[in-house]
């Protein structure tokens, strides 16, 4: 089973930046150190009153913490598409793939509301959903035509590429990318990754992104949804992908899992450590989005009372957060494993209120009383942890 992590941002909090950078190089070197195998990094804008200060671009963050290790993969949780200009995201993905060797994981998503809506691009405005779609996807359509082939146009509703017009030199002109008269009708980046294929994760919990995701040939990573709304969107995309691409899938192929998690000595000390910084994330964070909890469980799931409980109680009663003792969030990992077929955990450390010093004892504990019991030797061996 492989194991990665995001890193602490204080959320909510005014934090020196130098500070943070310090803790960020130090994470992603404990990190390593202990065996995980990616980190992952968001995208954020705007945190002038401290509101989730994880940087504005997890693609130059990746290239600086890289530096602290040469095993790590480097994800982003996830680039938001429709904030970066296509080409300009294709350059950059690519650029990092072999800055590292092939260690990128291409995280991306369409963004959720927030005050970036509308600073990057007029159709960006998620609170107009279906035009943000519109140019999530025709945006991602052309990402991946400049980093899989070798010459690409597009046109579309929102871009055009090239831009028409233009005549080059006759020394630069190849029939691949030139009309007779010198003019470019079509064109490719430089670099292209390192690896043949990136591996893509779009951060995605409806059904309908599922699908999408599945017929893309994408995987999913996803956070907020319980073990029994997981295993409805896994065996969807299972299904799909299965009839899309002609061989079988198995179940939690290609897809990864984004948990809240806070390990502590005691179950006590670790609710005690997280349950007013948790309930505070849900208020910041959800606009009101979480009053209604029928999106984030099945209907055989929801229960009676369930609406009264507390963000922090309601997922802890429901399975969808690694918060206790070492012994019960490995029990809670078993049963992803078991009933949803996760293989690829990612732990989101970012609760509120929590030190640095705590969210360090937290990742220790969870490599050296937890990750052992779900590693093979040879995964064990890949991640240095033994010879």
């Amino acid at each position: 089973m492989r194991f990665d992590s995001t890193l602490y941002y204080h959320v909510g909090e005014d934090y020196s930046w130098p500070v943070l950078f310090d803790e960020m190089h130090e994470t992603v070197g404990l990190l390593d150190k202990l065996g995980y195998t990616g980190v992952w990094l968001a995208e954020h804008h705007f945190a002038w009153d401290g509101w989730y200060r994880s940087g504005s671009n997890p693609i130059l963050l990746g290239a600086d913490v890289a530096r602290f290790s040469d095993r790590l993969r480097i994800g982003q949780c996830g680039v938001v598409v429709p904030d970066w200009h296509p080409l300009r995201l294709a350059e950059d993905i690519a650029f990092l793939d072999q800055a590292t060797k092939g260690r990128v994981d291409f995280g991306i998503a369409p963004g959720i509301n927030s005050r970036a809506c509308m600073n990057f691009h007029q159709a960006g405005d998620r609170r107009d959903r279906a035009r943000n779609k519109r140019l999530f996807e025709e945006a991602l359509d052309v990402v991946l035509a400049a980093l899989y082939q070798d010459a690409f146009s597009h046109k579309g509703e929102f871009y055009e590429f090239p831009a028409p017009g233009w005549i080059d030199n006759k020394m630069l002109q190849n029939p691949k990318y030139h009309a007779e008269n010198g003019a470019v009708i079509k064109m490719a980046i430089s670099p292209r990754p390192y690896q043949e294929r990136l591996p893509i994760y779009q951060m995605a919990e409806s059904k309908s992104s599922t699908r999408v995701c599945a017929q893309r040939g994408i995987g999913t990573m996803s956070q907020g949804l319980s073990p029994g709304r997981s295993l409805e969107n896994w065996k969807l995309y299972q299904q799909v992908a299965t009839e899309t691409h002609g061989r079988p899938y198995a179940l939690g192929e290609g897809m990864a899992m984004m948990r809240p998690c806070y390990v502590a000595e005691t179950q006590d000390q670790a609710e005690k450590d997280c349950k007013e910084g948790y309930n505070l994330l849900g208020r910041w964070g959800s606009h009101g989005l979480y009053k209604d909890w029928t999106p984030m469980v099945t209907e055989e799931e929801l229960e009676p009372g369930d609406e009264d409980l507390t963000f922090f109680d309601f997922q802890i009663k429901h399975g969808m957060l690694l918060i206790g003792s070492p012994d019960n969030v490995a029990a809670q990992i078993e049963r992803l494993n078991n009933e949803v077929g996760c293989q690829h955990l990612a732990l989101f450390l970012n609760i509120p209120l929590l030190s640095f010093e705590q969210v360090k004892r937290s990742i220790t504990l969870f490599a050296e009383e937890i990750m052992p019991r779900f590693m093979s030797a040879d995964e064990r061996a890949k991640a240095g942890l033994i010879g």
